[in-house]
């Protein structure tokens, strides 16, 4: 069963921290055509906006320059209020009020006599196939494709699912950090809210997006999937831009792969492709984080998504 959240995370998980206008100035300057400043501040779906246009043709990134402190401004009072009313910070908004101990215990949704017997045999086989048929179209649409970012982000929700505690230490490390954060918020919502049987699962991506402009939790979801996506696409991004700029000076080539570079990586595509096979993959493997005092159940379904996603990238 997942642990209690560490007292360090949960403070830093539970604070008001408030919107630095400096930093989000430096995010628009270096980052700032990929939305990196708009998610900063809480703008999740507007900066992924940015991120699938370059910065609205870079108009909007101009633009952006006078309405960062407005923005800067706007957050920190909506900070501020929830602070006051004792109601979680913006990050943890769909959850509520948290001491981080309801991890130690089963969520409400979970009923032990559902994974006993018989009935419990079928739920595992259902949830199998889950992460069989997610694992396995990921290798193989990354074969096709050559996007290997849905990979790496299954690769890293893997990992904190299975290390968390191991990892919190590391929670004010860059990035590192931010990932182990990240996973508990996902832990904390799922807690809350029940991943759905076998075959809602399996569609929910589709579903989600659609539920999403209506529903809280829904919106919830899918913006927590998202950021994980988001941050893993910027990354690659980074490291292609770096490469085109870099390779002319170091090879003499032509800085014609540069203007190219959006078309050839279809961010849209990848963002798809991620949350795709990460709400599955990663709903399923939370009711074995949530629900099991041991975590050899995890690790089994966690080495079978492996194996799965390791099929699909070698099959013919």
């Amino acid at each position: 069963m997942a642990e209690q959240i560490p007292q360090e995370i949960l403070e830093d998980l539970y604070e008001y921290p408030l919107k630095r206008r400096s930093f989000a100035y430096l995010l628009w300057v270096f980052l700032g055509v990929f939305g990196a400043h708009r998610i900063y501040l809480n703008r999740t779906w507007t900066g992924l906006a940015m991120l699938l246009t370059f910065g609205g043709a870079l108009i909007w990134w101009v633009v952006d320059f006078f309405l960062i402190p407005r923005m800067v401004f706007r957050q920190n009072t909506i900070q501020g209020q929830r602070r006051d009313l004792g109601l979680p910070p913006t990050g943890l908004a769909f959850l509520p009020p948290s001491d981080g101990s309801e991890l130690a215990a089963p969520p409400r949704w979970y009923d032990p006599e559902s994974r006993r017997g018989a009935r419990g045999i079928r739920k595992a086989l259902a949830d199998a196939i889950v992460l069989i048929f997610a694992g396995y179209s990921l290798g193989s649409v990354s074969r096709a494709t050559g996007n290997i970012e849905a990979i790496a982000a299954v690769g890293a929700l893997i990992i904190v699912l299975n290390f968390g505690r191991q990892l919190a230490p590391l929670h004010h490390v860059p990035l590192v950090g931010d990932l182990v954060r990240w996973s508990y918020r996902l832990r904390l919502f799922y807690h809350h809210v029940k991943p759905g049987s076998a075959f809602a699962r399996l569609v929910r991506p589709i579903v989600g997006i659609f539920y999403a402009p209506f529903r809280k939790k829904s919106r919830a979801e899918v913006s927590l999937y998202l950021r994980l996506g988001g941050a893993f696409v910027v990354l690659f991004l980074v490291e292609d831009l770096a490469t085109e700029v870099v390779q002319p000076f170091v090879a003499e080539a032509s800085l014609a792969g540069l203007t190219g570079l959006w078309l050839v990586k279809d961010v849209v595509a990848t963002l798809a492709i991620i949350f795709a096979f990460t709400a599955p993959i990663g709903a399923t493997l939370m009711i074995y984080l949530l629900t099991r005092r041991s975590h050899r159940a995890l690790v089994l379904m966690s080495a079978l998504t492996v194996v799965a996603v390791m099929m699909g990238v070698l099959s013919p």
